[in-house]
């Protein structure tokens, strides 16, 4: 298993950009909000944590931010 802070080599880079900018249109997420800096960094750790497969790491990053996120009913009641 691959140690959690590791170099992040180029190529390994540009394939989280990828799979962080899916994850994001799964979640229709706009890159202006201010949860896709928390979607970013999760990609980043889920990967080192050893989640290499994309699917696998896209599925954990959406699982992952749909449990993160208030309800919908969370959200109207802060709004009262």
């Amino acid at each position: 298993m691959p140690a959690a802070y590791e170099p992040i080599e180029p190529e390994e880079l540009e394939r989280l950009q990828t799979i962080f900018e899916t994850a994001r249109y799964i979640a229709c997420m706009s890159r202006h909000d201010p949860a896709a800096e928390r979607l970013a960094a999760m990609t980043i750790r889920f990967y080192q944590l050893g989640i290499r497969d994309d699917d696998a790491l896209i599925h954990t990053i959406v699982k992952t931010n749909r449990a993160l996120r208030p309800s919908g009913r969370e959200q109207v009641a802060d709004l009262a």
